[in-house]
């Protein structure tokens, strides 16, 4: 015994027009499937929905399936007489793909049951012969959607082209239960052209608007696809393959706000779809179809997978003017580093969940993270439950900037997640919420934090010269104050803090001229001070915060002892024992050799600027 599944599929754009040549867009329907089963049999015998008994005595309207069974017993020499059992839940003759799915399915099943490999090439020809016996003049397209796993773009004799969709929203489908023969529709739309130019320009629009509407379907442009959908069921009626109900259907969907609505495959009944925004609007269009017989294609992306690196500031983030709306005193400026990093998954779920490096976060911790992500949800209209799982490949909350990475990742998922498109400066408005210097792990290289009404974060330089950062980790562990709580302390209590921030606002100038103008002498000399200058402002603070310990000045005074040997190299720190030397890609080695004496070759980390957050996968 043997089993296959194919799945049903949606046409989106350019029913009919493909039969001529112009290109059709279909999305797989994975919510309607077909089993077949294979297994040896003391007749030639066929099960399904349709028929029960032998192959030879099956009703004119399975002709497709036997001749299909027929032949490939013919390729494959089968010999024995067969039980195909076939399990379709797809409605047939709904242009939901139903007879190419169940020839697809038994071809698939067959040759399992022989144990021979099926190429695409044979499963597709075999599926032709069915489909041809089924509707005529078959264009092939619907034998590869329902075996395809994403929504293609298919013209007759050239194949599919996968595309990228970045559609989101929902598909509603609602069955008209009139049953039409898509065979008959194609033939009378090849007489009406032979007759009648303006079916002719009509059929020719419509093979212009689905290809066309390719890239709206790329960059997910819901609205401007819905007008195309509008205008295509316009064309479709001028060929009379509409019907009073579709006409109905169409209506009122748009009535409730759907983008676009139409007929989806052969027409004169079948399936109406209907491309809703949002949540409302797809629940609008459900009460207003008011109908049992009507299924939902959510287009959104169910996972998502991104990376962001931790940046390390050069002149520091240190202190908010405004709390609750996260305003910094000062801009800041930051390297992204390539060796450090984190890795979000964002997926859909039953419940939300958060997920740190394998271990699941109690209720403040996760509280947090799902305050972050609220804001994306209300901006997308999107409600459902997600799961999220964060992973550092370098120690979290021990000053290396985890935060940084970690909130850049999540805001850069969830910005796909939640199908917004925002841009990077947007996305770092929304970013600040979470971390402040998590804006600055959205971009690559020299990295500017402004401060501004709304503070925003963009790339300054691409540091794509002579630069390089030595993390030297002296301490794996959390530290025992947060920089939250360092950061209100010394802002609130230290009577150096005023001072810092003076300086801090000359440092940022200073340092983007010297970045301009390659000067890295005076780049390392800002790096350093500004960061000193930042702990002892904390040192100061009532109770103190001191997260230096005996090996962190250690490596202090060996920075320094090498820049008078005429190294060019710089130490900073943020808020933890760790410190990171910055240096010239040149003189790496030879002042890592020099560490070895002091320092665990484990923990040390070369890095070279590293970039923005990316989106690894999504599914």
């Amino acid at each position: 015994m043997n089993e296959s599944l194919s799945h049903g599929k949606v046409i989106l754009m350019g029913e009919h027009a493909v039969v001529y040549g112009y290109g059709a867009i279909a999305i797989p329907l994975f919510s309607h499937s077909v089993t077949t089963t294979v297994e040896k049999s003391k007749a030639d015998f066929l099960d399904c929905s349709l028929y029960k008994g032998k192959m030879m005595n099956a009703p004119t309207q399975l002709n497709n399936v036997c001749e299909v069974i027929t032949e490939v017993k013919k390729r494959l020499k089968i010999d024995e007489t067969l039980k195909i059992t076939i399990d379709s839940q797809i409605p047939s003759g709904r242009g939901m793909g139903s007879s190419a799915a169940v020839v697809s399915s038994i071809i698939k099943a067959m040759y399992h049951y022989k144990q021979i490999f099926l190429t695409q090439e044979q499963l597709l020809e075999l599926v032709h012969i069915g489909e041809t016996i089924a509707h005529g003049n078959p264009s092939g397209l619907d034998g590869v959607v329902v075996n395809s796993k994403t929504p293609v773009l298919f013209k007759r004799g050239k194949g599919i082209v996968p595309i990228q969709s970045r559609l989101h929203g929902y598909l509603v489908i609602r069955d008209t239960c009139i049953v039409a023969s898509t065979k008959q529709a194609v033939a009378d739309i090849a007489e009406l052209i032979k007759k009648d130019d303006k079916s002719r320009d009509s059929l020719d629009q419509l093979g212009k608007l689905s290809e066309s509407s390719i890239r709206l379907i790329e960059e997910g442009n819901m609205k401007e696809l819905g007008l195309k959908m509008i205008q295509a069921q316009s064309l479709l009626k001028l060929l009379y393959v509409s019907h009073p109900l579709i006409d109905q259907l169409v209506d009122k969907a748009l009535a409730v706000g759907a983008l676009g609505a139409k007929l989806t495959g052969g027409g004169r009944g079948g399936c109406v779809i209907a491309l809703c925004q949002d949540e409302i609007v797809r629940d609008a269009v459900i009460e207003r179809w008011n109908d049992e017989n009507l299924w939902v294609l959510d287009l959104n992306v169910r996972r998502v997978e991104s990376r962001a690196h931790a940046n390390i500031a050069l002149v520091k983030y240190w202190g908010k003017e405004d709390e609750e709306q996260v305003i910094p005193y000062n801009s800041s400026l930051s390297l992204t580093l390539d060796k450090l990093y984190t890795d979000t998954i964002i997926e859909t779920s039953d419940k939300d969940e958060f997920v740190l490096d394998g271990v699941k976060q109690g209720k403040s911790e996760s509280e947090k993270i799902f305050r972050f992500i609220d804001r994306f949800r209300q901006l997308s209209q999107r409600k459902n439950y997600i799961r999220i799982a964060s992973v550092n490949n370098f120690p979290t909350a021990a000053g290396l900037a985890s935060s940084a990475s970690g909130f850049a990742a999540l805001a850069t998922a969830a910005n796909r997640y939640f199908n917004l498109n925002l841009s990077k400066k947007k996305l770092s408005e929304i970013t600040r919420f979470g971390s402040g210097s998590a804006t600055r792990s959205l971009f690559g290289g020299f990295v500017i934090w402004q401060k501004d009404e709304i503070p925003y974060a963009y790339e300054f330089d691409s540091a794509d010269w002579d630069i390089a950062m030595i993390v030297v980790i002296i301490n794996r562990e959390k530290k025992d104050v947060s920089s939250k709580e360092a950061m209100r302390r010394t802002v609130y209590t230290s009577p150096y803090y005023p001072a810092w921030v003076e300086n801090a606002q000359i440092d940022i100038e200073n340092i983007k001229k010297a970045i301009k103008k390659h000067d890295f002498k005076v780049l390392g000399e800002i790096t350093q001070s500004n960061a000193l200058r930042m702990h002892a402002s904390m040192m100061a603070a009532i109770p103190p915060i001191i997260y230096f310990q005996p090996q962190t000045l250690t490596v202090l005074r060996f920075v320094d002892e090498l820049n008078k040997r005429g190294l060019e190299c710089y130490a900073t720190m943020d808020a933890g024992p760790n410190v990171k030397i910055l240096t010239r890609q040149s003189q790496v080695r030879v002042i890592v050799d020099e560490l070895a004496s002091l320092i665990d070759q484990k923990g040390i980390i070369i890095c070279n600027p590293g970039e923005g957050a990316t989106i690894l996968n999504e599914s």
